[in-house]
């Protein structure tokens, strides 16, 4: 296992299975886990057709494992016990009811992508939306966005991973559901978008990563964050100064 401590940001390579109980208690878990089976399966881009024949050819998007639903549940459960408030995800909707089953699920909400792929069959009504899970252990619950609902109106971007996320998105996670100086852990941390945005936002991160490749890649990105972060220091910007400045 690699560990690399960038500022405050550490960050693991290495299994989330292995390395999780070896942490303690964090604040907020901020993650977009593997989907199912059937997602990962569906998730192939525009048919390409080839000068050498008219057999039209799709390329997967995801290059890793999907997750089952014994396994999400399971990974689900183990970060809710591990942090003291939010466990906040985009996720497999289809798994969604049994977030709800294990009494796991506060709210289900909704990230619309209006840029979204179209359905390319025309048969059919493309999706345009994943879903978010809003989880808490047993408790007290509060969160910084008032009355607001859980829908987030942001579009989809082209990064370094495949299913990488808007830091837009991220940072508004960060900014609704943890405070200044909490602790954010993301455990399939990809190339690293929700450490930049906890460092954007005045926070401390715990990342892993299994694929050595996207682990460099979150190195290099949360290595600049973290160095931007102090120069806006030098300029004498707090950090809630900071986020003001990014709309949130």
């Amino acid at each position: 296992m690699r560990v690399e401590q960038i500022g405050d940001a550490t960050l693991y390579c290495g299994d989330c299975r292995d390395i999780l109980p070896t942490l303690e208690p964090v604040d907020v878990v901020i993650t977009d886990p593997p989907y199912g089976q059937q997602t990962h399966a569906g998730a192939r881009t525009h048919p390409e057709h080839r000068y050498s024949g008219s057999a039209e050819i799709k390329k997967l998007i995801t290059t890793f494992e999907h997750i089952s639903p014994e396994d999400f549940v399971s990974s689900v459960s183990t970060l809710c016990a591990l942090s003291r408030r939010w466990v906040v995800m985009t996720c497999e909707w289809r798994y969604m009811h049994l977030l709800d089953e294990a009494g796991l699920l506060v709210r289900f909400g909704m990230w619309v992508k209006r840029n979204g792929a179209p359905q390319f069959t025309g048969d059919r009504p493309g999706t345009g939306w994943e879903a978010i899970a809003f989880c808490h252990r047993e408790g007290k619950k509060h969160w910084n966005g008032g009355g607001r609902h859980g829908v987030y109106d942001i579009p989809k971007i082209s990064g370094e991973h495949p299913t990488q996320k808007p830091l837009s998105l991220i940072q508004q996670f960060v900014a609704d559901f943890s405070d200044f100086g909490d602790t954010i852990l993301d455990p399939f941390m990809g190339s690293g978008t929700t450490g930049v945005a906890a460092l954007n936002l005045g926070r401390k991160f715990i990342g892993t990563e299994l694929d050595p490749k996207y682990f460099d890649i979150a190195c290099r990105r949360i290595e600049q964050a973290w160095h931007e972060r102090g120069l806006l220091n030098l300029t004498g910007r707090s950090a809630p100064t900071q986020q003001l400045a990014l709309g949130l």
